[in-house]
């Protein structure tokens, strides 16, 4: 075997090796959320990104961020601690320091069923923030019927809403024990569409999990 041929096979297998890395990159899905902190070398690529403001966040370690990541992305504000709007921040999301997994999940759902609700990413901008600030609530129902637990939840969580707001994008999760029946969701919607303008719009994802009697509601929402 002659030192070409040697070099030739070396370099089909090389090529060989990259063509299958690169298959691998492209049906290796994304996440579609990842929580950030200033303190990583590396970061994984997301589709929605967050930061939380009081991890020390500044406007270099931010576009250092954006360089790597390139995703939309949302900073959540715990306390009163504020920033500014640098232009790699898509929106702000006010919530709790205990929330911001919640936050987070209110996302993963909501992308997971972007399909059936029609949602993309300009939409996700607009309800979370980009134009606003965002606001988070929750509410949860244990130890109810079926019946009462969904309509009890809705209502329990629009009261944290202050009568008068004009709420103008809205993204509700719905996690319960059982698949919502029509007259459930129907119930959600009558008390969502009581409180928002005519040409609000509200984006609704659900999900059922093994925790019996449990119902818990999540809602980012932008108030004009």
């Amino acid at each position: 075997m002659t030192v070409d041929s040697i070099f030739k096979d070396k370099q089909t297998i090389k090529n060989d090796i990259n063509e299958e890395r690169s298959n691998e990159l492209q049906i290796e899905p994304i996440p579609l959320t990842a929580l950030y902190t200033p303190q990583a070398d590396n970061y994984r690529l997301s589709e929605v990104g967050f930061i939380v403001i009081e991890d020390g966040w500044d406007e270099q370690s931010l576009l250092n961020l954006q360089q790597q990541v390139g995703c939309t992305l949302f900073a959540l504000q715990t306390t009163d601690k504020h920033i500014d709007r640098f232009e790699v921040i898509d929106g702000i999301i006010i919530c709790k320091a205990d929330e911001v997994e919640q936050v987070i999940s209110v996302f993963e759902s909501v992308l997971s069923d972007r399909d059936k609700v029609g949602i993309d990413v300009n939409d996700i901008k607009r309800s979370c923030g980009s134009e606003k600030t965002a606001k988070f609530i929750q509410a949860r129902v244990t130890g109810v019927a079926d019946s009462g637990q969904v309509r009890h939840a809705v209502n329990k969580l629009l009261n944290q809403i202050p009568e008068g707001l004009s709420i103008e994008y809205m993204m509700l999760d719905i996690e319960s024990d059982h698949t919502l029946s029509l007259d459930e969701f129907f119930s959600i919607t009558t008390a969502v569409e009581s409180r928002i303008a005519d040409d609000s719009e509200v984006f609704y994802s659900d999900r059922m999990i093994d925790k019996p009697d449990h119902c818990w509601m999540g809602v980012i929402y932008v108030a004009g």
